[in-house]
């Protein structure tokens, strides 16, 4: 790695020297010895401090925001792989001068042995950074506006995080400094605060009262420790004052493994570039900030008793073998009320799909626009799309039956109410297509993964009528309707049990979680909860849509389901183009149709519907993205 291989983004003028102005902080200190073991391999032969971000490395970053706000001079403390930090920084970084601290015994030892190896230059006042600390020049410039006093960088708790926490009084002073060793299981969090391992301490209290503590702990022997311990006897004793500089509104982020990586990439990153990240992300949005109105579940279920339980359990639910199919079927059974030998449960529905779709039929045939997954999961010369009758987009039944008999097909899909459109294919037509297709040796497949939805669900769902026709087969995502993606339960409902074995042999022998068998278990207490949830889920829909019509010339066909469909106007932008406008602009997620097979694609959305407020500030910002007019 070269020196001048880095760019390093310079302020202006006027902006150094008013830092310079500001404040009388000259100097910085970095511990960067440690081998952070958990960042290996990067760390087998670079240094964790030159961990990149978005391209720049740490140390990088809080070198530049340091020489920005006037620091002078920086004391790096160095140990694992230091001539890798001295290559790329060298002795002077812009016009701030660099001095190296050895501290070769950072395998046996912890930060107050690095921090008193540094000690000569604890004697002004300092800013302390540990490395593995990215940061954005507001943290260090809020440090830096304060008056006078010792100071530590602290951010509310959240439960990512892990480490040193503070407790902090009603006057902002540290009360407490506590390690994980003092962290102990049922550790209330929500009392204390994370400490961002940025502080500004004096020189009177380095003088007179840190570096003689330091001094005696390493003369004792005791090198495996962290100077936060001095930390907290002082506040503890109040022998002197440190103050809570709040940074929630700033961005920073401790990294010490990849996945604390790639979060601080996503926080650093534009807002472009967290949509680019985002749009090809398959889930785990609970990670990032944004409104989801792309993924479609139910906001009001699960209940918070289902909660609990699982949050009581946990260790139990960790720790054991969930049960087997004929146990997980049962439950199923219990909870929809359906004989458990015509159940198949798997691990969320697209495991059925990838069954049914990649492994059973000979030849699949699905009526387009649709759920994709049931095509993709099917060998490409296995798949007939039959599309819908537009512009309304509702399925002629008569005519796919037609189609179904004609091209042979031996697996039949109708999704209803479909994905994208929200539209529910009427319970009369399904009757009458299974009636043209019972001697034709097809199944057909009806996908109820947002019948809960819909207006009169229980008169609209076709389990009342498993028992009639062998050639229906009923599949359903419990994701959708009890909120519960994570847990990953989907099934298959069919009296035809040549069929359901089939299918059945395919899945493992253990494809359903602990927690989603406790969920199951559970469910069936909840009846009444989970349909008034689907109530409001509905309600919330139905308003989403009616304000949507309100927006000029936008298409809004009415749902059947938790989501709407929408045609965008002929003078708007593209769907993509406002999905990543609605993203950028406003912090909002949706999903657009120009993958989905019929024309136009790219002029239409699916909008997921969430609670009625969320739903207002959507649609308040749609109007504005597409009567904008750039």
């Amino acid at each position: 790695m070269q020196k001048r291989s880095i760019e390093i983004a310079k302020s202006s003028p006027e902006e150094t020297d008013g830092a310079r102005q500001r404040t009388a902080i000259r100097k910085a200190i970095i511990l960067a010895a440690g081998s952070g073991r958990r960042m290996r391999p990067f760390t087998d032969i670079l240094p964790k401090c030159l961990v990149p971000v978005n391209g720049t490395p740490i140390l990088v970053n809080a070198l530049t925001l340091l020489c920005d706000v006037g620091i002078r001079e920086t004391v790096i403390v160095v140990g694992h792989h230091k001539e890798k930090i001295h290559e790329l920084v060298g002795d002077n970084f812009r016009d701030m001068r660099i001095v190296y601290v050895e501290s070769m015994e950072y395998a046996s030892t912890n930060n107050m042995y690095s921090l008193w190896r540094a000690r000569e230059h604890l004697h002004e006042d300092v800013l302390l950074l540990e490395s593995d600390v990215f940061f954005d020049r507001q943290l260090i410039d809020k440090m830096l506006s304060q008056e006078g006093g010792n100071l530590a960088a602290v951010a509310r708790h959240q439960p990512w995080m892990s480490g040193t926490v503070a407790s902090v009084d009603k006057e902002n002073k540290i009360q407490a400094l506590l390690d994980t060793r003092h962290q102990a299981s049922g550790f209330d969090y929500s009392k204390v605060y994370k400490t961002v391992n940025i502080y500004l301490l004096r020189r009177e209290f380095l003088v007179r009262y840190f570096v003689p503590h330091i001094e005696a702990f390493i003369a004792s022997g005791d090198v495996n420790d962290f100077y936060e311990v001095i930390l907290h006897t002082m506040a503890y004793q109040r022998s002197y004052n440190m103050s809570a500089v709040f940074c929630d509104d700033t961005k920073w982020f401790e990294i010490d493994d990849e996945n604390d990586r790639l979060a601080a990439e996503y926080v650093f990153a534009s807002q472009e570039q967290r949509y680019e990240h985002i749009s090809h992300q398959h889930g785990s949005y609970w990670r990032y900030d944004f409104i989801d109105h792309a993924y479609l579940y139910n906001l009001y279920f699960p209940p918070e008793g289902v909660v609990l339980y699982l949050k009581n359990h946990i260790n139990d639910l960790v720790l054991n073998y969930p049960a087997g199919q004929d146990t997980i079927a049962g439950l199923v059974g219990t909870l929809i009320r359906q004989p458990a030998q015509q159940l198949v449960v798997a691990n969320g529905a697209s495991e059925l799909i990838n069954i049914i779709s990649g492994k059973l039929c000979r030849r699949l045939i699905i009526p387009v626009p649709s759920f994709n997954e049931y095509a993709n999961a099917a060998p490409n010369d296995n798949v007939i799309e039959f599309g819908l009758t537009l512009p309304s987009f509702q399925l002629d039944v008569d005519a796919y039956a037609e189609k179904i008999i004609q091209c042979g097909a031996d697996v039949a899909i109708v999704v209803t109410p479909n994905n994208p459109t929200s539209l529910a294919v009427p319970k009369s037509d399904l009757l009458r297509l299974l009636e043209k297709l019972a001697n034709h040796d097809c199944i057909l497949l009806i996908d109820e993964s947002f019948i809960d939805f819909s207006k009169d669900a229980d008169q609209a769902t076709l389990q009342d009528k498993i028992g009639t026709y062998r050639n229906l087969a009923i599949i359903k995502s419990m994701s959708k309707s009890y909120g519960i993606g994570g847990l990953r339960i989907g099934y298959l409902l069919t009296a035809n049990i040549k069929f359901a074995e089939a299918v059945r042999e395919k899945t493992p022998i253990w494809n359903i979680n602990s927690f989603a068998e406790a969920f199951l278990r559970l469910a069936p207490r909840y009846r009444n909860e989970f349909a008034r949830s689907c109530e409001l889920v509905r309600a919330d829909c139905d308003e989403l849509y009616e304000r949507l019509c309100t927006i000029p010339d936008l298409t809004v066909y009415c749902p059947d389901a938790n989501f709407v469909f929408c045609r965008l106007p002929d003078r708007a932008p593209s769907s993509p183009d406002v999905t990543r406008k609605m993203f950028i602009e406003h912090n909002m997620f949706m999903k657009h149709c120009a993958g989905k097979t019929m024309p136009d694609a790219d002029r239409h959305l699916r909008i997921a519907s969430r609670t009625r407020p969320e739903n207002r500030r959507f649609v308040e910002a749609l109007r504005r993205v597409i009567l904008s007019p750039t």
